[in-house]
């Protein structure tokens, strides 16, 4: 968000390095009043294409809030090539995920993924996968 709130910041200058190889982390920055329109902003596509544009090979991953929790995930999600939405097993409604997937139902692929999955519910399909005893 500072990044795209000031024009005299650059990309460098936000990016952290980590003490893995190859990865870095450009954190969400400073709560701003207007963080949706930002993200909605011809700045943030152009951010979103030098991102990519950079390295062919590069992966770029935004973690947003929930879909439903935040206007700021919505507006990301309409500047990605894909979506993972986390679902967690026995805790999130049927409804919220129905509602949830319909705010992006323009993302050209969006992919679900089901967490929290107790080792009593998975069924039998990968026999005792995890659980063996010595």
């Amino acid at each position: 968000l500072d990044l795209l709130a000031d024009p005299a910041l650059t990309l460098d200058e936000c990016v952290l390095a980590t003490n893995v190889e190859r990865l870095s982390i450009l954190p969400a920055g400073t709560q701003q009043a207007q963080a949706t329109e930002l993200l909605a902003s011809d700045t943030m596509t152009r951010l979103v294409e030098q991102l990519s544009a950079d390295d062919p090979r590069r992966i770029v991953l935004f973690d947003t809030p929930p879909l439903l929790a935040a206007s700021e995930s919505r507006v990301l999600a309409a500047h990605m090539g894909q979506v993972v939405m986390i679902v967690a097993a026995d805790d999130t409604p049927q409804g919220s995920v129905t509602e949830a997937l319909a705010t992006i139902e323009n993302c050209p692929v969006v992919l679900t993924l089901l967490n929290k999955v107790s080792p009593g519910n998975s069924g039998n399909y990968y026999g005792s996968y995890g659980a063996h005893d010595a």
